[in-house]
């Protein structure tokens, strides 16, 4: 977590601000969470029990119930871009930690919407034509549906978790059993509510004028209820010791409205008016809210102190930069004036750090390279040998090709390189001659093995790699071949003359620049 601080920025709002504006927006975005699950819960089970009671009144409630899934499913994922983009800025580091290590499943996110959705607008059609095929379907898609609040629950009680983060990273989610455990009973609650929901909201709103259907939804609801309660006990069991007043209080005054919802869905008849149960659309939201309440308050206090401490520790950062960031705000500017195809900023980017900025061959990548990087202030050559060394390269050094830039970009370079170092110049005559009859005698036993008799290069010298330059066309300065004579050219087959007099190496000098020509223009 050292360089975890490099994530965070400043926030638009208050921390406070930014909980309240999150317990709001996964609130509206839950209601219809619950609500599009429990009616597809529902959707399905009335489906199955037309089909194997023979009750054909069900199967005509199942395509109204259907059509009331589709407006609340488009509801619910558009509702839910809120939440999830007020959870990234507020509890960044938590929540795409746990997104990350959950990776596979939460781009699994994707195809079980997509299935689900399919799935159950395909059981919606011609459902009483093709029973079986359209229940396979309908299982489908409620599994997949039922599936993409699994994957949340599990991302958010590991972003609620970050003493597990390391050893569920190296271990996976089974190394923690009692997480595990944890997720399972959060992710069965949400199961319940979203029955108990989906089973009060249809009561009032799809049950219309049918006592036979409120009393079946009367006892769905007791049963979601009872599981809810059920659950919820062991949920609680597994919070033992993150428990405050505050979420107890919230667990309280759910769990009393939940029992108040049994009584009134209990304790009636399918004679009796429905009245009384309109007092559940008071209770129902009582319910949501000390819900979210109560996992609000055990997420702040698990991530707060972790986001926290990230926090502290940008803006140490921050304040240790800031001395530098009115230097890198001008280096910036200055890069983003910078002409990119220009021969100066080429030969910054793709020449210098071989060559040097100064020409010399002292790059920083220099000392990486076999054959040491020419000495660019030293060569003395023809444009259009140098244009076809830049242009490929030279096989078997370290010298690329560059046909990524065209023509004109390298020839903006090569007029770049000759205004800094003059290497489109003639390469100037020795101050010494030194001895020419001797040089002679040495270049045509030795020498001209490799570079031919005429220092075009031999045959033999052109399947070296890399093979010589041709010395018609390409020289140095003086004292730069000297070096070279005398000491040869470390990674090549060039060996050291120290051992031939002086002048004999003066006179190879002055022989090999006789041999080069003037190219065309002169150059």
């Amino acid at each position: 977590m050292n360089n975890l601080h490099d994530l965070l920025l400043a926030k638009p709002f208050s921390d406070g601000a930014m909980e309240l504006l999150l317990f709001g927006s996964f609130a509206l975005h839950l209601l219809f969470v619950l609500l599009m699950l429990g009616t597809a819960m529902i959707a399905v089970f009335f489906f199955a029990h037309s089909w194997l009671t023979g009750y054909s009144f069900e199967l005509r409630w199942d395509k109204r119930v259907l059509r009331i899934h589709l407006a609340l499913k488009s509801l619910a994922v558009v509702l839910g871009v809120a939440p999830l983009l007020i959870i990234q800025v507020l509890w960044s580091v938590p929540f795409l930690t746990a997104a990350a290590l959950l990776a596979p499943y939460w781009l699994g996110l994707i195809v079980l919407m997509i299935t689900a959705f399919l799935s159950l607008d395909t059981l919606g059609h011609k459902m009483d034509v093709h029973p079986v095929r359209h229940l396979i379907f309908g299982v489908l898609g409620l599994t997949a549906l039922l599936a993409i609040p699994a994957v949340f629950t599990a991302v958010l009680t590991l972003a609620e978790n970050p003493d597990k983060w390391a050893r569920v990273a190296a271990q996976g989610l089974g190394s923690e059993p009692g997480l595990v455990f944890h997720w399972l009973m959060r992710y069965l609650h949400i199961l319940g509510a979203a029955a108990l929901f989906g089973g009060a909201f249809h009561f009032f709103f799809s049950t219309k004028g049918s006592e036979d259907r409120h009393y079946h939804l009367s006892n769905w609801m007791v049963v979601a209820v009872l599981f809810q309660v059920v659950v919820g006990v062991l949920l609680l069991g597994s919070l033992l010791d993150r428990l405050t007043p505050a979420i107890i209080a919230a667990v309280t005054v759910g769990a009393a409205a939940a029992m108040v919802l049994v009584g009134l869905a209990f304790y009636r008849n399918p004679e009796a008016r429905t009245g009384r149960m309109k007092i559940a659309l008071l209770l129902l939201p009582v319910i949501l809210v000390s819900m979210l309440l109560a996992r609000q308050f055990l997420q702040h206090e698990a991530v707060a102190p972790v986001q926290a401490a990230l926090e502290a520790r940008a803006q140490t950062q921050r304040g240790l930069l800031a001395p530098w960031k009115a230097t890198a705000l001008r280096g910036f500017q200055a890069h983003l004036a910078t002409v990119y195809d220009d021969g100066e900023t080429i030969y910054a980017n793709s020449c210098a750090f071989c060559h040097g900025d100064d020409g010399r061959g002292g790059g920083p990548e220099a000392a990486a390279l076999v054959i040491p990087p020419e000495r660019l202030d030293a060569v003395r050559a023809q444009r259009s040998y140098l244009y076809q060394v830049v242009a490929k390269g030279i096989p078997g050094s370290g010298m690329p090709y560059f046909t990524v830039f065209d023509r004109a970009k390298l020839e903006r370079l090569l007029e770049h390189m000759n205004q800094r170092f003059a290497v489109a110049s003639p390469p100037p005559a020795p101050s010494s001659a030194g001895d020419a009859a001797a040089a002679r005698k040495v270049f045509a036993n030795t020498c001209a093995t490799c570079h031919g008799t005429d220092g075009r290069v031999s045959r033999f010298g052109a399947d070296l790699r890399p093979a010589p330059p041709d010395l018609t066309r390409y020289g140095l300065t003086p004292d730069r071949a000297f070096k070279v004579i005398t000491r040869g050219y470390d990674g090549t087959v060039m060996q050291p003359f120290a051992q031939l007099p002086e002048a004999t190496r003066w006179g190879l000098v002055s022989l090999v620049r006789g041999m080069w020509q003037p190219g065309p223009g002169g150059s």
